[in-house]
């Protein structure tokens, strides 16, 4: 349980182990039809993993006393199943032409949530550049409700134009054509991407249009609305 307890809460046991933890079934039926590698499940008595979750895994598993994981995991209400599994390796993009890169995203949950929403837009990569929240953080894992599984996270790569989010300036996302290959970044939940490498490394911009009394949305908010926009442009595009 120590060595569980320390990949819930630290980054660097969980990089330099090279395992993360999934925290309720629903995750571990998600990471198993991901093929992901699991290390070891642990169970509390109430479940059963055959007859409850009609799962069989190749990996040790587990019996833990009644409120155990409640212990060392980070949910508010625990299901009694935990495992860890192993960290996939990044890898080079190996195609497509759409990829979304988080550049200094802090929130785990911001991060879950985003790369939830790429995957249900058809985003074919995800980037977490230097200065993000760690993707296997189990508040990311959990928010990205298995999506993180789903998608391959890819060193940094240039994909087309790198299109920036921004509130206020560029044009309006749904007057911009985002039909071609390109990366869309989003930023820190508080500065956005105001750092001037970071600016610097924007071919252009778009924003959401809203009501005048509302100065911005949520990074993850923000994220979604451009999604679905690129695939809504892409899908009308494929039809011409």
């Amino acid at each position: 349980m120590a060595e569980l307890r320390r990949l819930v809460n630290r980054r660097r046991e969980r990089t330099e182990a090279g395992k993360f933890v999934i925290d309720g079934p629903r995750l571990l039926i998600e990471a198993l039809a991901a093929d992901l590698e699991i290390v070891d499940v642990f169970v509390e008595p109430v479940i059963d993993l055959w007859a409850d979750l009609g799962v069989s895994v190749d990996a040790p598993v587990w019996t833990v006393g009644d409120g155990v994981l409640a212990k060392v995991g980070s949910v508010v209400a625990p299901q009694g199943v935990m495992a860890t599994a192993r960290i996939p390796d990044l890898g080079p993009l190996a195609g497509g032409d759409l990829i979304v890169e988080l550049a200094g995203v802090a929130d785990p949950g911001n991060a879950g949530t985003i790369v939830r929403s790429a995957v249900a837009a058809g985003v074919q990569a995800v980037v977490f550049s230097p200065g993000s929240v760690d993707p296997w953080n189990p508040k990311t894992v959990r928010a990205s409700a298995g999506a993180l599984f789903r998608v391959p996270l890819t060193v940094k790569a240039p994909v087309g134009e790198r299109i920036g989010a921004h509130p206020h300036q560029g044009d309006p996302c749904d007057e911009a054509d985002l039909t071609g290959p390109l990366t869309l970044v989003v930023g820190n939940e508080a500065h956005g991407l105001d750092q001037p490498d970071q600016a610097a490394a924007i071919d252009r911009w778009v924003s959401i249009p809203m009501a005048a009394s509302v100065e911005s949305l949520n990074v993850a908010s923000a994220a979604a609305v451009l999604c679905f926009e690129i695939a809504r442009q892409r899908r009308n595009h494929q039809m011409y």
